[in-house]
């Protein structure tokens, strides 16, 4: 039994490393055979061959593969934009119980009649300014 057993064992581990072989040595499963299969996919590394040699795409028409087709490369902009006015960092508020929009103005404006400010920028989330709801973040404008 314990013959059988080893040469179970050397068979089946011969049997795999000739499988892995195999495989390891299609050339149609390679990394690069692969990738040519994928539309729109450059191959890693470009061969230089002669002159004489079939081209990528001639050598796909002898195969009745489509023609790889190699993206250009995108170019950074280099578009230079001036801007006109300093882009100023926004402010937000998140409503605590008890608070008014007339006393959200007088902290960050200095004057408790400014709150319509305050309302304007946030018609969204604020459907009646008289009732605030704790926990709401508000967008306090410049």
């Amino acid at each position: 039994m314990q013959k059988d057993l080893k040469i179970g064992l050397v068979l089946g581990l011969v049997l795999a490393a000739s499988a892995l072989l195999w495989l390891a040595t299609r050339p149609s499963l390679s990394p690069r055979a692969r990738m040519s299969r994928i539309p729109n996919a450059v191959p890693a590394q470009e061969s230089v061959g002669s002159p004489n040699d079939l081209s990528v795409n001639e050598a796909n028409k002898a195969d009745n593969q489509p023609p790889i087709i190699s993206p250009q490369p995108e170019l950074p902009d280099s578009t230079q934009y001036e801007q006109t006015e300093k882009i100023k960092p926004q402010k937000f508020h998140i409503v605590r119980e008890g608070e008014t929009l007339s006393r959200i103005s007088n902290l960050y404006y200095g004057s408790a009649g400014k709150w319509q400010k305050i309302f304007d920028s946030n018609r969204k989330t604020i459907k009646d300014p008289n009732k605030l709801i704790p926990g709401t973040k508000l967008i306090i404008p410049n």
